[in-house]
Parts: structure tokens; sequence; C-alpha cells
């Protein structure tokens, strides 16, 4: 039988430490959290390699190190409130959820029921998730302190822009052709400052294409 337990371990020690990431909260999300849930069942063999996980539809499951250094750079407390966008099958709201105060995740129609049934199934009684298009976000009663964006970008809309509050945090990988770097965004009154991360590259997801947002 396949030990899950060891390669999650070996995921930690050689891919997530070895990657400067040292904050506690999230090693510790990371060795807790069965990432080979939530992922379909002929790809949980390899759930924890160095690699992007394919999910369906175009989308997937970003790599480790990847994800771990999006949330380093985040720098999410257990006093935010933080949006999730495009959590796939919910394994990145699952381990934001045990840093954070409440989660809000955001899924598309495909994916919304597997993933809603699978945090369900996780007892995550601070996370809650919504069906809708990616790019539109969420209609909640208040603003977030941090979002994190599960794939590429080319363009982030400024709706899910002001979905931040003042100060608050958005972390997303900006897309050019082959190439990408994860940047840092902190809201300042009516715009975003942007700073660079680390370089990144994950595949990108549609709703957030200068041509899917740009087609009239």
């Amino acid at each position: 039988m396949f030990d899950y337990s060891k390669a999650r371990r070996d995921m930690v020690d050689c891919q997530i430490r070895t990657a400067d990431v040292t904050n506690y909260s999230i090693l510790h999300a990371l060795s807790t959290v069965a990432r080979e849930r939530f992922v379909p069942n002929e790809y949980a063999s390899i759930a924890y390699g160095e690699t992007n996980i394919y999910l369906g539809k175009d989308r997937y499951l970003l790599e480790p190190r990847v994800f771990a250094k999006m949330l380093e750079l985040l720098r999410v407390n257990s006093n935010d409130l933080v949006l999730d966008i495009g959590c796939g099958l919910g394994y990145s709201s699952a381990i934001l959820s045990q840093i954070a105060e409440v989660v809000i995740a955001l899924e598309d129609a495909f994916f919304f029921s597997s993933a809603k049934k699978l945090l369900s199934e996780s007892s995550l009684n601070n996370t809650v998730i919504y069906e809708g298009n990616l790019a539109d976000g969420i209609n909640y009663e208040e603003q977030v302190d941090a979002l994190i964006i599960q794939g590429g970008v080319e363009t982030i809309p400024l709706n899910i822009q002001e979905q931040v509050k003042e100060g608050g945090r958005i972390v997303a990988i900006f897309l050019n052709g082959r190439k990408g770097e994860c940047r840092l965004g902190i809201k300042k009154e009516n715009s975003i400052d942007w700073n660079y991360g680390f370089d990144a590259y994950a595949p990108l997801l549609s709703d957030f294409s200068i041509e899917k947002r740009f087609v009239f």
C-alpha cells in the first residue's frame, strides 16, 4: 500500500523547507492535510510530486512548492478572512482553513459539487464555498484581508480587486507567454501596489485571460 504519510513528510522536507518556506502554520498545515484526497483517484499516487496535478477542464492543482511560496508571500494569519479563487477540488482551501480565521472558496459549476463534498467531509467549520464564475468573485458582506488565485492570470478584473479591504493582500501568478512571476499586491485606496515575489509558472485560468476579458 502506498504510504501517503511518508510522501507528505517528504514533500514538506524536500520541497517546501528547501524553498525557504519557514512559516510554521504553513508547514504544519501541509504536513497534516491529505493532499491525495483532493485529486482525481488516478493521480493520487503522484499527489505529492513536484508537478501540477490535472483536475479536469484545463485546470490544475498547483505544485506544492509554488503553492507554499504563495502562502508565505500572502502572510495569512489567524485573524484573516481569506478569499480562495479557483480552489479546484478544495485542497488549497483545506490548507488555508488551518491558517486563517475564515476561508471563502469560489469555484465554477464543474468543480463546485465535488469541492463542497470533500471540504464538508473534512469537517472544516471555518470554510464556505460558493459557486460562480471565477472572474466575478463573490458578493460577500465584507471585504477580505487576503485573496489568492489558484492558477496563472494575465489580468485581474477591477471587481476582484475591490473585494480586498484597504491594506489587504492579493497573491497571483502573472503570465507572459511561457514565463511567469508571482506577485504580491497591497490594496492602497483604489489601486493595487504590485511587488515581485518570485519566478513561477502556473497553467492559465481562462477566466483571467486578456482575450476572454476583452472580447465583446
